[in-house]
C-alpha cells in the first residue's frame, strides 16, 4: 500500500469504479484535479465467460461480485448470486453494454401520463446536453426511437440477417422496432462479449472508457482490494474514508467524497457510517437511506422467426418501445439480448428462477436443472431471447437490510407492489396481442432483475422526503456524494446504465465548480 496514497489530501476520493465512479473520476481528473479510486475487487484475469463459478476467488478473478446476496422476496428468502460485476470497471465489465436514455415522462409529468413521485428535480432538458456527452464518450450507436424524440448516434453496422428479418416482421406486425442503442465499437472480430469480460476495448466499459484514461493520462491513482468500512464524519463534512486491504487498516482523506459502490453498498456504507452526530446512519436524518429500493421487473421471452436467417453478425441489436407507457400506466421496453435459447443460456435462466424460489435452500437439486435446459435447448431451436423491460416504483418498506455482524454482506427486502403485477400482466397482454402470428414463451415471467438496483439514496429538494439535493450532494453532509443507481427517485423503463453515466457528468461539473471556488 503506496503510503502516499494515504498521506496525500486528495480532491476527490471515489469509492467504487463502476459506470458512476469511473465516469465522475474521470471528469474531475480531466479538469485537473486529484482522484484517489478505491476498488473492492481486483484485476480481472480470468475469461467470464462461465459465469456460473461459485467460490470468490474465481468470481473476483472472472469480474463477477465475490458472493451470494440474501433476498427476502414476496416473502421467500434466497442466497443467490446477483448479475454485479466487481473489480475496475465494476458492473460494466460484465454488462450487456444496452445504453439507453430515459424518455421525458420518466423526468416530469407529461400530458396524459402524471409522474409518480411529481417528478425528478432536474428535467430532461438539463440532463439532455450530459446524455450527448455520456453517448459520445462510451462511443455508443444506434438509431433514433421513432417513437421518441430523436438522437443523433453513429449507425451501427448492419445486423445479423436473422435480427432484421425480425424487424421487418415486426414492423409488419405494427411495432416500431429500431436499432439498440449499445456502447460497442464493433471492431474487426466483435463477438459482443455480453455478460462476460470483452478482452479488447470494443465494448465500452467503465474501465477503458473513464478509469484507464483518469490513471494513465491525468494522474489519479487507483487501491483495489479496498473493502471501505466506513466514512468518518464531523456533524457535517467527511474527515476520511476506513478502509480494510488485506490485513491492515488504514484512513485516507479528501476535500470530497463521492460514493458509487452501487445501489446496494452505497446506502449500506452510509448506515454503517452512524456516529454521535450521525445516530441513524450517516446523512440519514430523513430515515430513507436504503428505502425506496426499486428493480426492473424482466420477463424473459423466447421468440422464434417467422423466417429464418442467418445469425452472424451483431445480434444485440433490437429494441422498441411501443409500450413504454400505456393509457396512464407505466410500462417499458422490450429488447433483445443477443442470445439464442441455448442450453448454457437457458441453464443460466433456470439457476436464477431456482436460486429466487423456496427451492433454492435444496442445494443439492440444482446440479439435475440441467437436464430440463438441455430439453428445453433441444425443443426451443432457433428462439432467440428478448426481455421486457417494466419500471418499479419505490416503496419504503422495499429496502436495504443490514447485517452487523457480517457488515460486507448484501441482503435485501423487497415486496413487489399489487400495481406492479398488474402493469406486468398488462405487459404481456399487449405483447402477445402484437406479436399474436410469432410462436413464443416466457421463460421467467415476473422475475426481479438483481442488475438493475435503484433508488436507495433518492435525490429531490426536501430533506425530509430525500437523501441527496439535486446535486447529488447530502442534504446534510457539505462534501459527501452520492453518483450510482442509488440517487433515482423512479427507475425509467429501461436500462439505467447511461442515465447513471450521464448524471455522473452533471455531478462532476458541479463539484469542479465548488472546488474551483474554494466551497470544499
Amino acid at each position: 500500500m503506496a503510503n502516499s496514497s494515504i498521506e496525500t489530501l486528495w480532491d476527490a476520493i471515489v469509492i467504487g469504479t463502476g459506470m458512476g465512479g469511473a465516469t465522475i473520476g474521470y471528469r474531475l481528473a480531466s479538469q485537473g484535479f486529484r482522484v484517489l479510486f478505491l476498488e473492492k475487487g481486483r484485476q480481472p484475469v480470468a475469461d467470464a465467460s462461465d459465469g456460473l463459478a461459485e467460490t470468490p476467488q474465481q468470481r473476483l478473478a472472472a469480474g463477477h461480485w465475490p458472493d451470494r446476496i440474501t433476498a427476502e422476496v414476496d416473502g421467500v428468502v434466497s442466497e443467490l448470486f446477483a448479475p454485479l460485476g466487481c473489480g475496475p470497471g465494476g458492473s460494466t465489465l460484465i454488462y450487456g453494454a444496452a445504453l439507453e436514455r430515459f424518455e421525458r415522462s420518466d423526468f416530469e409529468s407529461v400530458p396524459g401520463l402524471e409522474h409518480p413521485t411529481g417528478g425528478w428535480p432536474i428535467s430532461f432538458d438539463t440532463m439532455r446536453p450530459y446524455y450527448e456527452l455520456a453517448e459520445t464518450l462510451y462511443r455508443v450507436q444506434g438509431t433514433s426511437d421513432p417513437l421518441s424524440e430523436p438522437v443523433a448516434l453513429p449507425h451501427p453496422p448492419e445486423a445479423s440477417t436473422q435480427d432484421e428479418l425480425f424487424m421487418r416482421d415486426f414492423r409488419r406486425a405494427g411495432l416500431h422496432p429500431y436499432r439498440l442503442h449499445v456502447g460497442i465499437a464493433y471492431e474487426p472480430g466483435c463477438q459482443e462479449c455480453l455478460g462476460r469480460l470483452c478482452p479488447s476495448a470494443c465494448k465500452s466499459t467503465a474501465r477503458s472508457i473513464c478509469l484507464d484514461p483518469a490513471l494513465e493520462r491525468h494522474g489519479s491513482e487507483l487501491l483495489t482490494d479496498c473493502e471501505v468500512t466506513r466514512l468518518i464524519a464531523t456533524a457535517d463534512t467527511v474527515t476520511g474514508v476506513e478502509f480494510r486491504r488485506g490485513n491492515s487498516t488504514a484512513v485516507v482523506a479528501g476535500r470530497v467524497v463521492i460514493l458509487a459502490a452501487g445501489t446496494y453498498r452505497s446506502a449500506t456504507l452510509l448506515l454503517q457510517s452512524a456516529g454521535p452526530k450521525h445516530p441513524n446512519g450517516l446523512g440519514n436524518g430523513s430515515g430513507l437511506v436504503g428505502r425506496h429500493l426499486m428493480f426492473h421487473a424482466s420477463e424473459m421471452i423466447a421468440v422464434w422467426p417467422r423466417h429464418r436467417g442467418s445469425l452472424d453478425g451483431p445480434r444485440k441489436t433490437i429494441s422498441f418501445r411501443d409500450f413504454y407507457s400505456h393509457n396512464d400506466k407505466r410500462l417499458g421496453s422490450v429488447q433483445s439480448l443477443g442470445l439464442s435459447a441455448t442450453y448454457g443460456n437457458i441453464l443460466v435462466f433456470l439457476y436464477t428462477w431456482f436460486d429466487t424460489s423456496w427451492l433454492g435452500w435444496m442445494r443439492p437439486l440444482r446440479p439435475f436443472l440441467r437436464i430440463p435446459a438441455l430439453i428445453a435447448s433441444k425443443l426451443f431451436g432457433d428462439a432467440t431471447i428478448f426481455a421486457m423491460i417494466l419500471e418499479d416504483f419505490g416503496e419504503p418498506q422495499n429496502r436495504i437490510v443490514p447485517e452487523p455482524e457480517r457488515p460486507e454482506r448484501i441482503r435485501i427486502c423487497y415486496q413487489a407492489s399489487h400495481d406492479l403485477r398488474q402493469r406486468a400482466s398488462l405487459a404481456r397482454k399487449l405483447l402477445r396481442e402484437r406479436l399474436s402470428k410469432f410462436r413464443m414463451i416466457y421463460l421467467l415471467p415476473g422475475t426481479v432483475n438483481f442488475g438493475h438496483p435503484t433508488g436507495t439514496c433518492r435525490f429531490g429538494h426536501d430533506p425530509t422526503t430525500s437523501v441527496l439535493d439535486p446535486s447529488c450532494r447530502s442534504h446534510e453532509v457539505n462534501n459527501l456524494y452520492v453518483v450510482d443507481g442509488s440517487f433515482m427517485p423512479s427507475c425509467g423503463g429501461t436500462n439505467p446504465g447511461l442515465t447513471i453515466a450521464a448524471n455522473a457528468l452533471r455531478v462532476g461539473d458541479a463539484i469542479g465548480r465548488r472546488l474551483r471556488e474554494g466551497e470544499l
